[in-house]
């Protein structure tokens, strides 16, 4: 009977052994696989809440710009110049192209073509609205 019960333990402490190597591969088969993953190739900065008025509206924005992740020094070394150029992009907007259904989409081209061209570069992927309020006067 002794015999039994030694080779019982036996079981135990191989089955034991092994499931603490299973999980240690499947520990660094997680790591490896997690530090794998695809970096994005896009940064973001984001600027505002903008306040805008004119005669004919008022536009609240807040704006999310894109650039390529190594773009990220240039875009933080000329946050300044940029948001000074988005606002004066978003005070010459047409109120009537804003006002058709591709409206948004006018107002981010104007945008990004706007601080492009301000800040002589091409830097700048997209322009993005996060929030979006006009009001007519």
């Amino acid at each position: 009977m002794a015999k039994a019960r030694q080779v019982d333990t036996n079981v135990i402490i191989i089955g034991g052994a092994f499931a603490i190597v299973l999980i240690g591969l499947l520990s660094v088969w997680l790591y490896f696989s997690y530090s794998a993953r695809p970096v994005s190739p896009s940064t973001y900065a984001s600027f505002g809440p903008v306040v805008v008025r004119s005669t004919e509206f008022s536009i609240k924005a807040t704006i999310a710009v894109q650039t390529r992740k190594e773009d990220a020094d240039w875009l933080a070394n000329h946050k300044k110049e940029l948001n000074f150029a988005l606002q004066g992009a978003l005070a010459n907007v047409d109120p009537k192209r804003l006002r058709e259904p591709e409206g948004i989409s006018y107002v981010q081209t104007t945008l990004r073509d706007a601080a492009n061209t301000a800040l002589n570069t091409r830097n700048i992927e997209e322009v993005l609205l996060t929030d979006f309020i006009v009001q007519a006067q």
